[in-house]
């Protein structure tokens, strides 16, 4: 195994490989054990524990269920920007700021994400023009913080504004006034873009799905990367840490230039738990990977039942000339409770 995090290794067997997460989510998220030992032809998994150990609680009244999100906010992930999902938040550049504003929720904090914008800065106001969004927010916005923490900050609210097609660039006022840049070190806040912010980028950026979100097959994936040749590999894990489906797909851009990836997986048979979404480039020069990002996602999570009838709903009624037939006996064999004995 390469040392940037992630091998895949056939083992003779197509559709089980092996793989070894980032220690972060290890750590934090999956509390994997290890990895077993490989025998010769033999498919190699990844020991975990239940499929929920090691996850942070969600806030009181949320499910552990997340669906799709259609807004997203980006928080500082290992010194870099990385992708959250909010789906209840509007998905106006305002509701995601507002959003942003708010920091990561329990399951985000335990993956590391953290938030370098001060929890005292209020949003005063949003206002988007031929392209540009003025994001009005509060002077705390600019206290504390080294240089990292100011190109952090700002970075979050350009990409948080630009991830809608009427937002190109943003513009950053404190109290209601222009400012020539933020803190001591004057980081650019005047008409700046995601390409201002590339020093906290990462070169693989996973933006859909975002951390915590339920999946199924068909798994569309989605990003930014700035890769050699614009080649993008990913892996796609279940809830046992076994690969179900790899491959590359080339973006829109690379060779220094940022571009857009996406592409769609089919799978069979994914286990359920906290599985991953691993995007990476392959580093010609020393073998492995490198620049991988890593999203939790789950499998076989249930939504909530809100749409389900109510217990004591009358019976949807049938054509008295066409009655249904009484369904036959059941077949001998154990009921259906014991299909997933416990």
């Amino acid at each position: 195994m390469g040392g940037s995090g992630v091998r895949a290794d056939s083992g003779g067997v197509p559709g089980r490989f092996r793989w070894r997460r980032l220690a972060m989510v290890s750590a934090m998220v999956l509390g994997l054990a290890g990895v077993v030992a490989c025998g010769d032809g033999a498919s190699t998994e990844v020991t975990a524990t239940a499929p929920d150990a090691g996850a942070a609680p969600s806030p009181a009244g949320e499910s552990s269920w997340r669906a799709a999100s259609e807004t997203r906010v980006y928080f500082a992930w290992n010194e870099k920007v990385g992708a959250a999902g909010r789906s209840s938040s509007p998905a106006t550049p305002e509701g995601a700021i507002e959003a942003l504003l708010k920091g990561p929720d329990a399951f985000e904090t335990d993956i590391g994400m953290t938030s370098a914008i001060p929890d005292a800065t209020k949003l005063l106001g949003v206002s988007v023009s031929g392209g540009t969004a003025v994001v009005d927010l509060s002077g705390a916005f600019q206290t504390g913080g080294g240089s990292l923490s100011m190109q952090l900050r700002v970075a979050q609210v350009v990409f948080t504004a630009t991830q809608f097609d009427e937002v190109d660039r943003v513009t950053i006022h404190l109290d209601g006034a222009p400012v020539d840049g933020i803190g001591g070190e004057g980081v650019p806040a005047t008409e700046v873009d995601r390409n201002d912010s590339a020093n906290v980028t990462p070169a693989v950026l996973v933006e859909s799905p975002t951390p915590g979100a339920n999946v199924a097959s068909p798994l569309a994936v989605s990003g930014i990367s700035n890769t050699f040749e614009a080649t993008v590999n990913y892996s796609i894990a279940d809830g046992d840490g076994l690969i179900v489906a790899e491959g590359h797909t080339t973006a829109t851009a690379g060779n220094g230039t940022w571009g857009d990836f996406e592409f769609t997986e089919t799978f069979e048979n994914a286990k359920p738990g906290l599985g991953a979404v691993i995007a990476f480039q392959e580093d010609a020069e020393k073998g492995g990977q490198r620049d991988v990002y890593e999203v939790p996602v789950r499998f076989g999570a249930t939504p909530p039942s809100s749409a389900a009838s109510p217990p004591d709903a009358a019976p949807t009624p049938t054509s008295a000339s066409a009655p249904a037939p009484p369904p036959p006996p059941p077949p001998p064999g154990p009921p259906a409770s014991a299909l997933f004995p416990g």
